[in-house]
Parts: structure tokens; C-alpha cells; sequence
């Protein structure tokens, strides 16, 4: 399609930008080949703004489909009228012109969109290119008919060619930075990337208009996309322009695609015969073939959101049906398939619309609130979604008298008992009450006349009690449940409690197994669907340090991040993991995507997300915005993780240099774990507290560290909470191992810390581990980028542990300095430095730590 809209911003283009100056300066120039959109005239803007004027004199001229009727139509702004010239004097006509507007100068003709010049306009450019005397810079769109010359200019090699793809997701997120002066989260740039493909042009309308209709909000320090994607109006009238002139059949294909992409192609051609593959050789569609079946797209999201936001009301209902019609039972997914149903304002299935309100309930809780007000219409178990979905729009209050009403309604004794456990959910998490919700769920139990809702009763209080900070009794009521009815309906709540307060308890291994088993439930309770993937994340990941390298970035869904992500942590998790790993400002950046999710519905992981946040500001001396971000969890008492809270207390009074203070915090943190029975949490926080004091912990918070860890089965709090009881003995092996051992679990700072401590009490040891202690500290300082104390200095620096790897590789000082590039000499002070350092005499003593 061609687009005439031009990007206001340029970015991310510099590699680009510096080849098209280099074959400017250095070459006859250059051809800039790609897709309309993509950026080709910003770039070639870009490149010329840094062409100087004292050098060079730009000429400008752009070929149109109307001019490509006209010789010499894109020079006739040159040529003047031109009427009746032949090839041989329109040349000596436009290189006198360049030449007269160039002075001393050097001409540089730029052709925006040469692949429609006429046939005359493309050999005039052919013969200035082989002529080699002005400059040209020329784009054009691939695929697309371009006359002989043109496509001459880049394969005769007079023009340097040059592919323009559209932007990856990191250059998406610079592109959007630019538009709003400040980042997007993660998720939200996610987002926009895969709606546009990276087309510049499509990213630069959709922020605008984003930002103008309010879909663009800034939450947390970034930006967030709330809603579903709507066609800014300037790309609408572009996709309308170059579907002009199709015939109905033709739009009643695009339409029924934009209404249920992808469709298979035999359903596409029921409701639509024959025109399918004109519109694929028109480029608006793709086909694909998957498991034996051809489906068929748009040629990209926007333009579905176009045809979906202009499509008639008539249009959209005798579609709507035709695609009902055409598919076999069952239809496509859940979602699509109760969106036609609306659409045809015709029967509807309840039960597919309660599906279809739960699946989009955190992504687009209108349309789920659309799905299940017409469910409600024929069953009252569409209260529960549509309470949801009210929660995710902010209105507690209007969800709770859904729920009221539809008990009141309600004939059969057990659905009014699902509505009140409901409504016992809701006081949980809608309106942060969870002490309150466990009674009324007891008070239920009581009332229950059967083993079967009682334990659906029961294995909802265990997720309740779970979220008031009870974790013992959450298990041993959840233990109970999986004992008297392990496949029963109270067993998926149960199961998941259990995990989550396995991990917290610090029996990682069985939290784990439990997470990642599965357990369906044919009428889940309230709020656990929502629940699920982040409780079966957290009782996976919380206790681990996780694999090196980046956590994984890829979302689903707007509140949790749980289900998305390569290995299931989502913006919490990854960003308590990256904390871990001592990687603080991505952490801070990924909690506070949390903390912006965890704003809206039932918000089960705010005090935890905005507490990590605290800890990790405070540990970046920013104390003020510590507080800042743990203010709003002080008077929560939903949570998972007990004495967050004062756990960041205590951050916040260290970063202050109020050590005392910070003692106090996290002895109320020890404390709050403790009562709670989550040894895990308390062999973290009681490590912790034993780092602080300058004079070392007390005598009470080793000796109940030693306790707790053996209950204890993570490996990242066993090796820290052991490595500071080395520490208290003086045992500097053992200090040693436990900072490689947190070094090869990817927790370098935790690793840095205990290799400092091991390093200087086997200075003073002596023996024959004291070369692997430094050689590990100056491992970690360099990968932390830490510089060395003036008063110890017996790291080896970045330069010396490379040399003295080399060196106990086996090659010669010679072979060394080939290697570097460094004199032989230099090789050789370096390496008497290492011996020093050391305690060796020669390469054959340098630690075998080396030669790994």
C-alpha cells in the first residue's frame, strides 16, 4: 500500500544512516529499498540534514502514480514544461539545472519512491547515475512493478543498495521513548510492536493516537497501552484509499477475515467465493499452510482493526452469522466464537460466553463484561466473570451487588452457595479483607450439607488464608483437602495453595512438583482462575536464583505477567529474580511493570511487588522513593510473603545509615515469618539480618539461622544463610566454596560479597586456596564492575586474570603478548604482580581455578 504519511521521529536508523552518507561521500550513492512505511524517507532526511551545505547542494523531487503518467513527470519542476524533449536534450537540460542550483557545489538529486517514475524519468536517472556526476539517492518499495532503468540503478552497481527492514522490538521501544518523551513498559511496546510489525510509520500514528484517545497512560514511571487496538483515523483513511474501487464480494472477504483471523480457507470462500486470491495478489491477505489446512490473514493487524472499527452494523450481523454457519460445531476459539454470536444478535450459548468473559477478562474487561451481561441474560453463573470483570474496570462496589443480586435470584440451594463463596472471594481480594472472607467461608462450611462443598469451600479458605499471611494453616487445611479429595472440587484451589506455601515453607522441590502438575476443575471458585498462573510461577520461581542471563520478557496478560514469559516469570517474578542475580535496574524496571499491573482487579501481588520495589530503591540510595512505592501496602493485609513490608523498612532505614532502625525492621520481619511458619522467608530475612551490624550478628540470630536452614531445601537461601555462618566462624575454605557455589547459581553480587570475606581471612590464613579466593574476587569485580578498596588491594584486575589464565593455559610470554597485543615485558610485570598477589613463584603454581 502506499503510505504518505511521514514519521516525525527518526531513530535507531544510525547504521543505516552512515552507510547512505558513506555511499554519498565516497560512491555515486545509494538506493533505499524497502516496504511502504518502513521509514525510507525519514532516513533519507536524516542522511541529507547531515550532508553540509558548504559541500553539497541537496535537490528534492518525489514520483507519483498521477506524475508516472506524464514524460519526465518527476522533473518537471526542473525541466519547466518539457514539452516535446527527447531523452538527449531533457539530460543536458536537468544536469544544467543541477548544476546552475550547485554552484561550486556538489549536486545531490534525491527521488523519493523512484519505482513509479515513467519510463523516460527512469533513463534519465539511469544516465546521471552512469554519468557519475551528481549524487543520487533514490528510494523505492520492493515488489512492487518499477520500470527497467530503475531496477538497473542498484543491479548495474552504479547505486550502493540498501534493504530497509521494519524495527525490531528494541528499536520499537527507542521509537516510542522518542514519541513520548519517556519509556514504555515491556509489555506495552510488546504490544505495539506486534500490532504494527515495526512499520515506523504505524508505531508513530498509533502512540499519537493512543496517547490523544487515553489508550497511552503513564503509570509507574512508564507508559502503559490500556484497551484493545483501535485504527488511528489518518491510517483508516489510508487503508480505505487503497481499498477503493473493490467490488462488495471483495470487502465482505477482508471483513470476514478482520472478524475471525485466521480463517480457514474453505470457510473464507463459503461466506465469500472467488475473490481470495485477487486479494492475496493485491497484498491484502496472507495465506499459510498449518497441519494440512490453509488459513488466511490480513496483511497485519492495523489493517483489521480498520475494518473492524468502519464495518457497518448490517455488514457485521450478516457476516457474524454467515461465519457461524460456515464453521463446524464447536468453531473456532472460544472468544472469536462468542464474538460472532454477539454480532449476529442471534441465539446464544451461555456457557461460551462465561469461557470467553473469562479468557479476556484481564486483557479487555470490557468486552468481557459484554460477554457475560448477555450470559447473565440466560444463567446466573455469569455473575462471577462479570464481577470480575468490573473488579478489573475499578467498580468493587457495582461487582459486589452483581453478586448479591444473582444470589438472590439464584433457585438451587448450590448455586446460591458458589455465589456466596463468591462473594466471600470478592471480600478477599476486591475489598482487601482477607481475615473477614475466611470467616464467612468457615461460617459456610458450617452451613454446607455436603462432603463435596465442603471441601470446595475448604480449598478456597486455604487460598484465602494463604493470602492473609497464614501459610501454616493454608497447608495443613490444604493437606487436608488433597487428603480427603484429591480429585474433588476443592483440590485445584488446594493444590495451588499448597505449592505456593511448599515454596514459602521452604520445601522447594515438592513446591515445584506440585506447581507444575497438572489439576483441572470443572467450576473453578472465584477468583482462581485469575490466581492460577502466578501462584504456579511464584511456587517455582520465588525460591530460585533462576538460570543465567536475562529473565524471560514475553506477556499475556496486562495484570499477572505470570503466563507469558519463557520459563513463566512475568514482570514480578522476573523482577525479583533479577534482584536476586544483583542486576538492580532491571529489577527496578520490571517491579515496577508489576506494580503498574498489579494496580487493577484483584491485585493479589501488590504488597509483594511494591515492597521488592522499596528494596531495591533503597539499595540505590534512593530512599525517599523507597517509601514512596511501600506507602500504599502499610494498611494492605493481602499478601503472600510475610513482613515484606517491614523487610523494606529495613532497606530504607540502612540506605538512611539508620543501622539500628534497620535492625528493629527486619528482627519484625523475622518475627512476622516466624508466626506464619515460612521458614524459607525467615532463613532470607534472618540472613539479612545478620549482614548488618558492623560488629557481626548476634549469638541468637546464628544460632536460629543454623536451625531454620536446615528446614530448608532452595538452593540460593541455603548457600547465602551458610556462607554467613562460615563467616561467623572464621572459616575461610568454607567461605570460599559457598561463594563459588553462588557464583556458579548466577548470584554474583552474593558471590562477590563472600569472596571478599574469604579472600581476607585466607590472606591472613595462609595456604594453598588463598590464590583461588583472589583470583575469584577479581573474577566478580570485574564482572560487577566494582573497583577495588585502596586499603586491601589482592584482587587481580581485570588485565591480570586474563594474563594469568593464559598463563596457566600453558602459553609462553610470548605467545601472550601476540595474543593481547602487549610488549613481552609488559607480560612479564603483569605476571610478577600475579605471583605477588598470589603467594606463587611460578605459572606452574597459579590455582586451578584458572584454567576453567
Amino acid at each position: 500500500m502506499p503510505y504518505d504519511l511521514v514519521p516525525g521521529v527518526f531513530v535507531a536508523r544510525e547504521r543505516e544512516r552512515q552507510r547512505v552518507l558513506g555511499a554519498v561521500l565516497t560512491g555515486r550513492g545509494a538506493a533505499v529499498v524497502g516496504p511502504g512505511g518502513v521509514g525510507k524517507t525519514a532516513l533519507l532526511a536524516a542522511v541529507t540534514a547531515r550532508l553540509g551545505t558548504s559541500r553539497f547542494a541537496v535537490v528534492r523531487t518525489a514520483a507519483t502514480e498521477a506524475g508516472r503518467r506524464v514524460p519526465f513527470g518527476a522533473f518537471r519542476a526542473l525541466l519547466g514544461d518539457g514539452g516535446g524533449l527527447d531523452e538527449g536534450r531533457a539530460y543536458k537540460l536537468l544536469r544544467g539545472e543541477l548544476a546552475r542550483r550547485a554552484g561550486r557545489r556538489v549536486p545531490v538529486l534525491v527521488i523519493d519512491d523512484a519505482h513509479q517514475l515513467d519510463d523516460a524519468s527512469a533513463a534519465l536517472t539511469l544516465s546521471l547515475a552512469a554519468e557519475g556526476g551528481p549524487r543520487l539517492v533514490v528510494t523505492a518499495r520492493p515488489g512492487l512493478p518499477a520500470p527497467d532503468a530503475v531496477v538497473a540503478l542498484w543491479k548495474d552497481g552504479y547505486l550502493e543498495r540498501l534493504d530497509l527492514a521494519p524495527f525490531g522490538v528494541a528499536d520499537t521501544a527507542r521509537l516510542v521513548r522518542a514519541l513520548l518523551d519517556g519509556a514504555a513498559a515491556r509489555p506495552t511496546v510488546e504490544l505495539l510492536h506486534r500490532w504494527t510489525g515495526g512499520n515506523p510509520l504505524f508505531l508513530t500514528e498509533l502512540v499519537r493516537h493512543g496517547h490523544a484517545t487515553g489508550h497511552l497512560v503513564s503509570g509507574g514511571g512508564v507508559w502503559w497501552w490500556r484497551g484493545p487496538l483501535t485504527a488511528p483515523p489518518r491510517l483508516a483513511e489510508l487503508f480505505e484509499r487503497e481499498l477503493r474501487g473493490l467490488d462488495p464480494r471483495h470487502r465482505d472477504a477482508l471483513a470476514a477475515v478482520a472478524l475471525g483471523e485466521p480463517l480457514p480457507l474453505p470457510v473464507l470462500e463459503t461466506v465469500a467465493p472467488d475473490v481470495v486470491e485477487s486479494l492475496e495478489e493485491r497484498g491484502l491477505v496472507d495465506t499459510a499452510e498449518t497441519g494440512g489446512e490453509i488459513l488466511v490473514r490480513l496483511e497485519g493487524p492495523m489493517l483489521g482493526a480498520a475494518l473492524r472499527d468502519r464495518l457497518p452494523r448490517l455488514r457485521r450481523r450478516r457476516l457474524a452469522a454467515a461465519l457461524l454457519d460456515a464453521y463446524a460445531p464447536g468453531g473456532p476459539d472460544p472468544v472469536t466464537w462468542a464474538r460472532w454470536q454477539l454480532d449476529a444478535h442471534g441465539p446464544v450459548d451461555a456457557a461460551l460466553l462465561i469461557r470467553a468473559a473469562r479468557a479476556v477478562c484481564g486483557q479487555d474487561p470490557e468486552l468481557a463484561c459484554r460477554f457475560a451481561r448477555r450470559a447473565l441474560e440466560r444463567s446466573g453463573a455469569a455473575a462471577v466473570p462479570l464481577a470480575h470483570a468490573l473488579v478489573e474496570l475499578r467498580d468493587a462496589g457495582q461487582a459486589r451487588k452483581v453478586l448479591e443480586r444473582a444470589r438472590e435470584e439464584a433457585a438451587a440451594p448450590g448455586g446460591r452457595l458458589r455465589l456466596s463463596a463468591a462473594l466471600a472471594a470478592h471480600r478477599c481480594w476486591a475489598e482487601r479483607d482477607p481475615a473477614g472472607a475466611a470467616d464467612e467461608l468457615l461460617a459456610l462450611r458450617a452451613a454446607a450439607t455436603t462432603p463435596a462443598a465442603r471441601a470446595a469451600l475448604d480449598g478456597a479458605r486455604a487460598l484465602v488464608l494463604l493470602f492473609g499471611t497464614r501459610t501454616d494453616a493454608a497447608a495443613r487445611l490444604a493437606e487436608r483437602v488433597l487428603h480427603d479429595a484429591p480429585h474433588g472440587p476443592g483440590a485445584a484451589a488446594a493444590r495451588l495453595a499448597l505449592a505456593a506455601s511448599l515454596a514459602l515453607t521452604g520445601r522447594t522441590a515438592d513446591a515445584a512438583a506440585l506447581a507444575g502438575a497438572p489439576f483441572p476443575d470443572r467450576a473453578p471458585p472465584a477468583y482462581l482462575p485469575e490466581l492460577a498462573g502466578p501462584l504456579r510461577a511464584f511456587a517455582r520461581l520465588w525460591p530460585a536464583s533462576g538460570p543465567r542471563g536475562p529473565a524471560g520478557s514475553r506477556r499475556t496478560d496486562r495484570r499477572t505477567g505470570e503466563d507469558g514469559p519463557s520459563g513463566g516469570e512475568g514482570a514480578l517474578l522476573g523482577g525479583h529474580l533479577q534482584w536476586v542475580r544483583g542486576h538492580r535496574a532491571d529489577a527496578m524496571e520490571r517491579l515496577r511493570e508489576a506494580v503498574v499491573q498489579q494496580a487493577a482487579g484483584p491485585r493479589p501481588f501488590l504488597t509483594e511487588a511494591s515492597g521488592w520495589l522499596a528494596v531495591c530503591l533503597a539499595e540505590d540510595r534512593r530512599p525517599d522513593c523507597a517509601e514512596q512505592a511501600v506507602a500504599p501496602c502499610r494498611t494492605d493485609p493481602v499478601a503472600v510473603v510475610p513482613g515484606q513490608v517491614h523487610r523494606a523498612d529495613a532497606a530504607i532505614a540502612e540506605a538512611r545509615g539508620d543501622v539500628t532502625g534497620a535492625v528493629d525492621a527486619l528482627f519484625r520481619a523475622v518475627a512476622a515469618a516466624r508466626e506464619a511458619g515460612c521458614w524459607a522467608v525467615e532463613a532470607e530475612y534472618l540472613t539479612a539480618l545478620a549482614w548488618l551490624p558492623a560488629t557481626g550478628p548476634p549469638p541468637a540470630v546464628l544460632d536460629r539461622l543454623a536451625e531454620v536452614v536446615r528446614q530448608v531445601d532452595a538452593p540460593r537461601l541455603v548457600t547465602a544463610a551458610r556462607g554467613v555462618l562460615a563467616l561467623a566462624r572464621g572459616a575461610g575454605g568454607e567461605l570460599l566454596d559457598h561463594a563459588v557455589r553462588l557464583d556458579e547459581l548466577g548470584l554474583s553480587t552474593q558471590a562477590w560479597r563472600l569472596a571478599e570475606h574469604a579472600a581476607a581471612v585466607l590472606q591472613k590464613q595462609g595456604g594453598s586456596r588463598r590464590g583461588d579466593a583472589v583470583v575469584l574476587v577479581g573474577r566478580l569485580r570485574a564482572r560487577l564492575n566494582v573497583a577495588a578498596p585502596a586499603a586491601r588491594p589482592v584482587a587481580l584486575t581485570t588485565r591480570e586474570v586474563e594474563i594469568a589464565a593464559l598463563a596457566a593455559g600453558g602459553l609462553s610470554d610470548r605467545a601472550i603478548s601476540l595474543r593481547l597485543a602487549l610488549s613481552v615485558r609488559t607480560v612479564e610485570s603483569h605476571l610478577t604482580r600475579i605471583y605477588r598477589k598470589l603467594g606463587v613463584h611460578s605459572r606452574r603454581d597459579l590455582p586451578p581455578v584458572l584454567r576453567g
